[in-house]
């Protein structure tokens, strides 16, 4: 509490504003935040009654003081940009004759609150000539919030500048002038720092504008596998009206760009991308990895009308893309469907029966209750979740029969005659698809081991801290934390050689190659994967 008595104060204010007494009045206001909030209320209302002349400087002055220990005054602010605004020509005078640099910077900020263009030329003069980065940091956040695109350019060179401070004040200050040519700038910056990227793709999220949405979508061809789960992130984010950029995307012949493209627009849900991705499908992708994530996108997408168009995937020559097709049909079933996959299951090879297969496998419900009135379906079901589909997936199937009043056909499967095979290796297996995870664990299980599935890495890591598996495969493309991320985590704890890490993604780039070796994974496997081809990998690598 101040020794200073509240009338006094104002009656020393009032004799000082009377006299126009500048350096008694500022040693007045010095004590001013000391006061109880009547006496400051009073004291701004006959501050405000005074002459511009004798007003702006000091309430100038009280704020650099302030400067120091980061505690302005809002009451003095908001009076200061009053004042401003009612005399820009006097913040222009004075942002062009004060020297000190505490001052400076007050005006300057001012000056970029109330958006005074006429302050553009004054705050550029300040970006070549001006040494201290504290100020040249005030001066380039004016310059933003003004919004004068002249500045664009001289705000960009200090992209490259020293100071971390400088290069956020100079990131933030081109996200709000907004213009093309900042974006692009922004843009050019993309890769150099993680923080400062996840910086600029918020700004281009905040902005929305097309350039900003195009550099967004840019990242997804990006050779850093940070920017791309990030851009992917945001773009999610922004919903529907990212739907038509990505769309775009679906008309390249660049299976990582369909990729990507493709889970974006699943996981945003927008019916405006079911036409374009059936399109594509009609045109019938070489790459596996496309097939797949196009299926897995109708799946999360409304696509009960045509939804016929989706049985052509159980035919797929490849595991993972009829279980991913198997996902679609399972979530938008309508008697159509119901009539052409039990024609499919009834000329299916009665050897093989990679349909029947897939449905168990990828854990399709719906399908499962429809067909299991089918006499072949039911009959190879039994035998093969008894005998050799993995416990988890008898256990679901078990409890769905049980919940849908099957009880007789739960019962066999429960039944005295399945077998538990001995698993040997214990392996993880990390991806952020749900559909990945169920394949991982079906073929692994086929392979005699015990499969442990992670949807989030970080559980991964965080269980490898308590418990070492025999193997670890990870997918590269991760949000939040990527596989080069988690190899980075794993092997801090356990090397190489004790610990086998196999990276398996659909990503070709040289530079994530790179980039996971140097992290410490023994080796890299493409997707689609198969029991062969992951055999081949673990026999290579575990002794």
């Amino acid at each position: 509490m101040s020794d200073i008595n509240p009338q006094h104060f104002i009656e020393e204010l009032r004799f000082d504003i009377k006299t126009n007494d500048q350096i008694k009045a500022r040693l007045v206001m010095a004590h001013f935040s000391e006061m109880d909030p009547q006496t400051q209320r009073t004291a701004l209302l006959d501050l405000s009654r005074s002459p511009d002349s004798f007003v702006f400087p000091l309430l100038v002055t009280v704020l650099a003081a302030s400067l120091e220990s980061d505690r302005q005054p809002a009451a003095i602010k908001e009076l200061l940009y009053s004042k401003a605004l009612d005399h820009p020509d006097m913040l222009a005078q004075m942002l062009i004759r004060e020297v000190k640099p505490n001052h400076r910077l007050v005006l300057a900020e001012v000056a970029g609150e109330i958006k005074l263009d006429e302050a553009t030329p004054i705050l550029l003069s300040i970006l070549s000539e001006e040494q201290d980065e504290k100020m040249l940091r005030g001066a380039i956040k004016a310059l933003g919030m003004i919004g004068n695109p002249s500045a664009t350019t001289p705000i960009s060179e200090f992209l490259y500048a020293g100071g971390v401070e400088l290069i956020i004040a100079a990131i933030q200050s081109l996200g709000l002038l907004g213009t093309p040519t900042a974006i692009q700038r922004l843009s050019e910056k993309l890769g150099s720092d993680a923080d400062l990227d996840y910086m600029i793709l918020d700004l281009f999220a905040a902005s929305q504008e097309p350039e900003a949405l195009e550099r967004l979508n840019a990242t997804l061809s990006a050779q850093h596998a940070h920017l791309r789960n990030a851009g992917k992130q945001r773009l999610t984010d922004i919903g529907p009206k990212a739907v038509p950029v990505l769309i775009k995307n679906l008309r390249y012949d660049d299976p990582d760009l369909l990729i990507h493209s493709l889970n974006v627009l699943g996981a945003i849900g927008d019916e405006s991308a079911i036409v374009p991705i059936r399109k594509l499908l009609h045109s019938e992708p070489r790459d596996a990895n496309v097939r797949f994530a196009a299926y897995e996108a109708l799946g999360l997408l409304p696509t009960a009308k045509g939804a016929f168009a989706l049985a052509q995937g159980l035919n797929d020559p490849v595991d993972n893309v009829r279980a991913a097709a198997a996902g679609a049909i399972d979530r938008n079933y309508n008697t159509v469907l119901a009539a052409g996959i039990k024609n499919l299951i009834r000329d299916e090879n009665a050897a093989e029966r990679p349909i029947s297969r897939t449905i168990m496998d990828a854990e399709c419900d719906t399908i499962f209750l429809d067909v299991i009135q089918e006499e072949g379906f039911r009959d190879f079901a039994l035998e093969y979740l008894c005998r050799q589909a993995h416990s988890d997936v008898r256990e679901h199937f078990a409890g769905l029969l049980k919940h849908n009043g099957r009880g007789e056909l739960a019962a066999a499967i429960e039944s005295s005659t399945c077998v538990e095979r001995g698993n040997v290796l214990k392996v993880f297996a990390v991806d952020d698809s749900k559909m990945i995870l169920n394949i991982y664990r079906s073929v692994l299980h086929n392979l005699g081991c015990e499969p442990v599935l992670f949807e989030f890495p970080a559980e991964a890591i965080k269980r490898v801290a308590t418990e070492k598996p025999d193997l670890i495969f990870t997918d590269l493309n991760m949000p939040d934390i990527s596989g080069v991320a988690l190899t980075r985590a794993v092997r801090q704890r356990y090397p190489k050689e004790r610990l086998p890490i196999i990276m398996v993604t659909t990503q070709n780039e040289s530079q994530d190659n790179e980039a996971a070796i140097k992290a410490g994974v023994n080796a890299i496997l493409h997707k689609p994967f198969n029991e062969q081809t992951l055999r081949t990998a673990m026999k290579a690598h575990l002794k």
